[in-house]
């Protein structure tokens, strides 16, 4: 702001003087302006300043001073293009006596002519030429020559009014110039970083874009692989049944080891370092300790379970914290479509589509364990691990959840397995479609219990015809 008001200031002060000047020069009856006039002794250096003003650093294309009596008659005095002094078309009076001073500091372009004569008063015209540009302006050479006697005070008087009033108009000129350079640079400034702001927002959309691009890619593949890979990992099926040693008090298992559900009391069972004493869980009787191992887990409509792979030197008593750290690969749905898998810290996700039956895959020397949804082919979630030690399947039917989640675990039987078939379509009409359905056969369920059957009848209906069979465990 102070600067702002100075600058106005001396430009208010410049124009006041120019008017000064101006009004001076009037009453002197001389009506010719500062830049149009030069005076030099006979004999001496002549210095025409030419009135027109470059921009500071400019470097013109080409510079003319032409004698101008007439338009018509114009003689090349000196001629300045491409960075070097013409003599191509000089008047031969001139040749040898020019020479053209450029100050790009200040834009101003100045023809010096030696040994003035007489002859060489009167107008010249300057052209200059930057680029496709092409400006021209006058000024006019008048010789003092020691015959004509003393100069009268009054052509003094003129000369320092016309210089004082030329350097007045400089200065003023100067002063816009500058006022507007500065101007320029500062919306320069701003535009370029608005430009700068765009480009930087333009390049981290495009960034997004194909990031965004290559998850959907890679999400893409991962579902094709996932869905390539529960294929495969079905060729690997093995029977899997549970172990009563190694079952909570609590849980009731069908006579042929494939069915468990919790129990209202402990079992009078023995209490052996192997079996589960706090987590109602129980693990399977076979132990893996190399090759690929999968099976099917039916888990039809409960609310919650978990299912998955332990090492067999996992703690049976007390309170167990399930961690890969602590030798469990574990997977659990907690309530609708709510799922985690059990590492440190747990891994929570949903599912579209709650699966009603289960695969798990284990590849030990790959040290892979994965879980896929059978129900819609889906894979839920994969546990990578440098396995040592023997490994065993692991079940946990958890609690009731007020009567919602009754229903047993089935472990699906190799017959079982061979009706989750592929249904075609008509001949004729394509390949098959790959829909899978999943039928669980009460034949595959132990014989009924007659003390159970009251308990049968008041589970969900959905179960109860496929549970008649369900009898009481021996352990």
């Amino acid at each position: 702001m102070e600067m702002a008001r100075s600058s106005g200031s001396l430009l208010s002060s410049c124009l006041l003087a120019l008017v000064f000047l101006q009004l001076l020069s009037h009453v002197s009856g001389h009506t010719g302006s500062a830049s149009q006039f030069h005076l030099a002794p006979l004999g001496g250096t002549a210095a025409l300043l030419c009135p027109l003003s470059l921009w500071p650093g400019a470097v013109p294309t080409e510079v003319r001073w032409l004698r101008a009596p007439h338009p018509q008659r114009s003689q090349a005095v000196h001629v300045f293009r491409d960075g070097k002094d013409r003599d191509e078309g000089l008047t031969p009076e001139y040749k040898g006596r020019t020479t053209l001073v450029r100050d790009a500091l200040e834009g101003s372009v100045t023809l010096q002519i030696r040994d003035v004569r007489l002859e060489d008063q009167g107008p010249y015209r300057c052209q200059i030429q930057i680029g496709n540009l092409s400006r021209e302006s006058t000024v006019t050479l008048q010789v003092a020559a020691p015959s004509q006697g003393r100069v009268s005070s009054s052509a003094v008087a003129l000369a320092v009014i016309v210089s004082v009033l030329g350097l007045l108009n400089m200065a003023c000129i100067f002063l816009i110039w500058r006022q507007r350079k500065s101007k320029e640079k500062l919306l320069y400034e701003q535009v370029m970083e608005v430009e700068n702001l765009l480009s930087d927002h333009a390049k981290e959309k495009g960034r997004l874009h194909k990031a965004l691009k290559k998850l959907r890619s890679e999400l893409k593949l991962k579902r094709a692989a996932a869905n390539s890979g529960w294929r495969r990992a079905r060729l690997h099926f093995v029977v899997v049944t549970l172990d009563p040693d190694t079952a909570h008090p609590k849980l009731i298992l069908s006579e042929d080891r494939r069915c468990v559900r919790l129990g209202d009391r402990k079992q009078p069972v023995p209490d052996n370092p192997q079996r589960f004493d706090f987590v109602v869980s129980v693990l399977g009787s076979e132990y893996f300790t190399a090759g690929c191992h999968y099976w099917e887990v039916y888990v039809g409509d409960k609310t919650k379970w978990i299912l998955g792979v332990c090492s067999e030197s996992v703690a049976r008593k007390g309170k167990v914290t399930a961690s890969p750290a602590n030798g469990h690969w574990l997977v659990r749905q907690t309530h609708g479509s709510e799922y985690e898998a059990l590492t440190s810290p747990q891994t929570s996700f949903r599912l579209k589509e709650p699966p009603r039956c289960v695969g798990i895959f284990l590849d030990y020397e790959a040290g892979v364990i994965s879980f896929y949804n059978v129900t819609n082919k889906s894979h839920i979630f994969t546990f990578t691990h440098s396995f040592s030690g023997p490994l065993r399947p692991f079940f946990e039917p958890c609690l009731h959840d007020g009567g919602k989640n009754t229903a047993p675990l089935i472990i699906c039987s190799e017959l079982q397995k061979s009706e989750v078939s592929v249904v075609s379509k008509p001949e004729g009409k394509g390949q098959a479609n790959g829909d899978v359905s999943l039928k669980v056969k009460p034949s595959f369920l132990p014989l009924q219990a007659p003390e159970l059957g009251d308990m049968i009848l008041s589970w969900p209906s959905d179960l109860g015809s496929a549970l008649q069979g369900l009898k009481a465990p021996s352990f």
